[in-house]
């Protein structure tokens, strides 16, 4: 296991990662609870060594902090959001064992980053080895021109791809684990607009950034639901629709994959919430909010 390069001087975060490589097969939520110990124990360590005060309570006052410093590369914040955010008990909806993986890649980099930037300034890291899955490429067809190709072996989703690219066009991508994506690539990522369907038939179509949904898309999940909104970094981001398979809507606006901000939920019984939310919780109702408005007379 390559993270025992930091069993000597990060031992914490060795026992951990260890534990999360060793339950990934088989419970790939355990792995994601231990990776996001792994991020919370990073971003205390960052905050220390930058002499930030450190919350014991409340990781997301850490997250925060972390974010307000501007010292980590944006896609280890990115990533370090992701993890706080998941809900391990209530959202396993959006826990693919394809995005533990990736999130596993993350936090070995961002220990790694550490390890490099505060213990060892000529440490190399070796590379995290997951069991490879084989992806082939198939260039579309029907194009009137020849298009401009490059041959070459490059990685997306942490996974190997050898084919033809068309420099900045679309391709279909297929995976052996049954996963495909058709869309655009730039420097080896998913950027631009593309559809991705999951092994289980979920589907997103919409736009992307650094393989991650980003922008504006439809998300469609296996069991009925869906999300139609603005994404960032992956989560939901901005305004947008999710609609449960129980017939529950909320419309409104989105943070983190979190109900924030003002919205209205329609439960399946016709019961209706409207007002603001924070981290998914109704916080005042239209008619509190309505009441702490400042009365306006005509003198």
């Amino acid at each position: 296991m390559s993270f025992k390069a930091f069993e000597n001087e990060l031992p914490d975060i060795y026992i951990l990662a260890n534990h999360a490589e060793q339950s990934l097969d088989f419970d790939h939520v355990l792995a994601l609870n231990h990776l996001k110990e792994i991020g919370r124990l990073l971003v205390k360590k960052i905050l220390a060594n930058e002499n930030v005060e450190i919350d014991d309570t409340d990781p997301f006052i850490n997250l925060a902090a972390i974010i307000r410093i501007d010292i980590l590369p944006g896609q280890m914040a990115a990533a370090l959001k992701q993890l706080e955010y998941l809900d391990t008990r209530e959202s396993s909806i959006f826990i693919g064992l394809d995005q533990v993986k990736k999130l596993m890649l993350e936090i070995y980099d961002m220990t790694a980053w550490y390890y490099r930037t505060f213990i060892n300034d000529q440490f190399t890291p070796p590379p995290l080895l997951l069991k490879p899955q084989i992806a082939a490429l198939i260039t579309p067809t029907g194009h009137d021109t020849q298009p401009s190709v490059i041959k070459s072996v490059i990685h997306i989703d942490n996974k190997t791809v050898e084919g033809i690219w068309e420099n900045e066009k679309k391709n279909f991508i297929e995976y052996e684990i049954g996963e495909t994506y058709q869309g655009e690539i730039k420097n080896g990522l998913k950027s631009g607009s593309g559809v991705y369907r999951w092994s289980d038939g979920s589907k997103y179509e919409g736009q992307w950034f650094n393989d991650c949904e980003y922008g504006y898309g439809l998300k469609e999940y296996a069991n009925g639901d869906s999300y139609l909104g603005e994404w960032k970094d992956g989560l939901f981001h901005g305004n947008g629709t999710y609609k449960w398979n129980d017939g529950t809507i909320f419309e409104g606006s989105w943070q983190d994959n979190l109900e924030h901000g003002y919205g209205t939920k329609v439960h399946r019984d016709g019961f209706v919430q409207k007002g603001f939310w924070t981290r998914g919780e109704l916080v005042f109702n239209k008619d509190q909010l309505d009441e702490s408005k400042p009365l306006i007379t005509e003198d």
